[in-house]
């Protein structure tokens, strides 16, 4: 038998879908006590009065807690944000110019960055300077700095927005060569590295016509990287293009008609979690830094190429700058690797003898940072970063150095020259028309001259 009284109650509880229903919830008689917390526990007051009355409340409609009022402010007002600092970088103007890639590919905005490696959000930077467009800190919009065009990573472009001058006084180079879009053919050697999947970006945004060299197929997957073909750009993977010693004749084939070899592959190092057996190997640097090289130069020479770029690195010659440099730590630490310096030191020289138009890019220790966070880029004389304390830059960002290499393309002032790039800690970036230029530093700490 149910008490009016609790009838009463039941019939004001709203979802039941009788009152014979609501009467056979179990019915509780609390002490004092526990009627004194419920009376005063959070809650409308009709569930108030149920739990005054003994009345235990139903899981499903029992008063939610109060964290979740917190959890969904902090949805409103994160989750907006969040979405804007994402899908801002989309809207880019360097995306919707003539050198981004073009709208019918099937590489989107997202996985070409994924691909690149580069993070969706651009922070604000640290230097007022390079942010001069508000818009610039969430990608919106390119910045300029004394008078020069920013990307949104802080690289310096062109006023058109393209990254590169593609008239750059090396027509007559690629003269009778095959081209794509009247630029010349390109072979990427170690297309998927970090530093190369950076690079084939950038060309691709060039409208350029692109073989990408594949040593490892599922690092390829990663990258997305298939063989496409449009009237702005050409993408064409080259698997199993390896590095190797005695591969002379394979290579040449593989480079087909391109009359540009940019060689950027090298010796891993370091444990993958999803490569257990690669990176661990110390002659891994003989046989693809060096004789590697070797057999890449050799190919290109035997298909007619007409430009070769090699990304080495500094200190590659500290064995040739006394004892203070060849037993420094930095060296040290560096060509322990299964001599890896000097191996690219040897490879270097192979390059200078093969009678190939040359461009020898030796960066700092490169990272993943934007350049606008790493520093201007500098162009220094061989032999001259020691990273020692004192010198003008010990990292550069990988997106320097890809548009470095992009530029060595085309650019004359690149051709047939060893140069050392680092980025400059506060400084602004180096005007394009003194790219390849050697800054001129002090002896004694590496800084700029001053006056």
């Amino acid at each position: 038998m149910v008490s009016s009284q609790r009838l009463h109650a039941l019939a004001e509880w709203p979802g039941a879908a009788s009152l014979e229903q609501r009467a056979q919830e179990p019915i509780i008689v609390p002490s004092a006590a526990a009627a004194s917390v419920a009376a005063g526990a959070s809650g409308t007051r009709r569930q108030r009065c149920l739990l005054r009355q003994g009345t235990s409340l139903p899981a499903a409609r029992r008063p939610p807690p109060r964290s979740l009022g917190a959890l969904k402010f902090l949805l409103a007002a994160v989750l907006p944000v969040t979405c804007i600092v994402q899908l801002a970088p989309w809207f880019h103007p360097a995306w919707c110019q003539g050198n981004s890639l073009p709208e019918d590919s099937a590489i989107s905005r997202r996985r070409a960055l994924a691909a690149g490696g580069a993070a969706t959000a651009v922070v604000a930077p640290a230097d007022a300077s390079w942010a001069q467009n508000p818009f610039s800190w969430f990608g919106l919009g390119e910045s300029t700095v004394d008078g020069m065009n920013l990307d949104q990573y802080g690289r310096p472009v062109m006023f058109d927005g393209s990254l590169v001058r593609t008239d750059g006084g090396l027509s007559e180079l690629y003269a009778g060569s095959a081209k794509f879009l009247n630029k010349p053919k390109v072979f990427l050697a170690g297309s998927t590295g970090e530093l190369g999947r950076r690079v084939s970006l950038d060309m691709l945004r060039t409208g350029m016509s692109l073989s990408l060299g594949v040593r490892d197929y599922g690092r390829s997957l990663e990258v997305q990287y298939s063989n496409r073909s449009s009237s702005k750009y050409e993408m064409k993977v080259i698997e199993d293009a390896l590095i190797l010693g005695g591969r002379q004749e394979a290579l040449a084939e593989q480079i087909g008609d391109c009359s540009v070899v940019v060689d950027c592959a090298g010796a891993r190092f370091g444990f993958d979690v999803l490569r257990p057996g690669v990176g661990l190997d110390p002659s891994e640097p003989e046989s693809t830094d060096l004789n590697g090289t070797k057999a890449l130069v050799d190919a290109a020479v035997a298909k007619g190429v007409k430009k070769f770029i090699y990304v080495s690195a500094i200190l590659v010659n500290a064995k040739n700058l006394g004892e203070e440099v060849s037993e420094s730590d930095a060296y040290k630490n560096w060509n322990r690797f299964g001599n890896v310096l000097d191996c690219k030191r040897e490879a270097e020289e192979y390059i200078k003898k093969s009678g190939l138009d040359y461009t020898i890019i030796r960066p700092v220790p490169m990272n993943n940072d934007f350049p606008k966070d790493v520093g201007g880029i500098a162009f220094v004389k061989p032999d001259t970063l020691l990273l020692k304390p004192g010198d003008l830059g010990t990292k550069i960002s990988r997106d320097d150095v890809s548009l470095a290499i992009l530029d060595a393309v085309f650019n004359k002032n690149a051709s047939m020259g060893t140069f050392e790039l680092t980025g400059v800690a506060g400084s602004n970036p180096t005007p394009r028309e003194r790219w390849w230029q050697y800054r001129e530093t002090s002896a004694a700490s590496g800084k700029p001259k001053s006056g």
